[in-house]
């Protein structure tokens, strides 16, 4: 009985020190983001060292969590930083989005041409990205310090786990990746916010299956998203 009144205890010290901590300014932040995934048709693939031309890899959902960092002296995990490192931020991804290609008469060269007319192979990214935010911002009220509207530029590394379906033979690769995004946050409670982002994702995959090695040169992804973050 003692055990169960203790970490019953616990659980709402924990649950009262996140609502106190709930500031426009709050350290660390959790998201999930939703979004809508494309690859450009001019996407090349390299079949044993050979260009075999380009593929169109129909568009799809993307979604994932987020955690976040933010450089200040107040919340969950705060310190105390330089007053200008209020500015920045790191966050870290986890993304899945499906890529899949489809042979037809509208789509019949690169990885088309080895597959069956009117079938498809099913392939996926899951993107693991490392990014560092900048972000400035404006009109700040009581309740906001911080600012309600904050336009951030995000850059760093990924890396990339994909793979395809060929023919029922499943390949599977690891890369890394550039990671871009630009967006804006917007402040709707002191410890809940929106953002609006576009991100761009480059990486040069490599598929073996058999005794074929294929590679996407590159492989290019936009993504439009929309995430919904809790500071605390």
């Amino acid at each position: 009985m003692k055990k169960k009144l203790y970490v019953l205890g616990m659980a709402v010290l924990v649950a009262a020190l996140l609502a106190l901590s709930g500031v426009a300014q709050s350290a660390m932040w959790v998201g999930a983001e939703l979004g809508f995934n494309m690859v450009p048709n001019y996407t090349v693939f390299n079949v044993n060292g050979h260009d075999i031309g380009s593929s169109r890899i129909n568009a799809s959902v993307i979604g994932g969590m987020a955690l976040g960092y933010d450089f200040v002296n107040s919340g969950f995990g705060a310190a105390n930083y330089p007053d200008w490192m209020k500015y920045f931020s790191f966050v870290t991804d986890i993304t899945y989005n499906r890529l899949v290609i489809e042979a037809n008469q509208h789509n019949n060269s690169g990885l088309a041409t080895y597959l069956p007319n009117g079938s498809r192979t099913n392939g996926f990214a899951a993107v693991w990205s490392f990014l560092l935010m900048a972000h400035y911002g404006f009109f700040p009220d009581s309740e906001v310090p911080s600012g309600r509207v904050n336009p951030y530029v995000a850059l760093g590394p990924g890396i990339v786990f994909s793979g395809f379906d060929f023919n029922n033979v499943r390949v599977d690769a690891t890369s890394v990746a550039l990671v871009a995004e630009g967006g804006v946050r917007f402040m709707a409670l002191k410890n809940v916010s929106i953002d609006t982002a576009f991100r761009y994702r480059w990486t040069e995959p490599t598929w073996s299956i058999n005794n074929l090695t294929v590679k996407a040169v590159p492989l290019d992804q936009f993504s439009f998203l929309v995430r919904a973050n809790y500071h605390f």
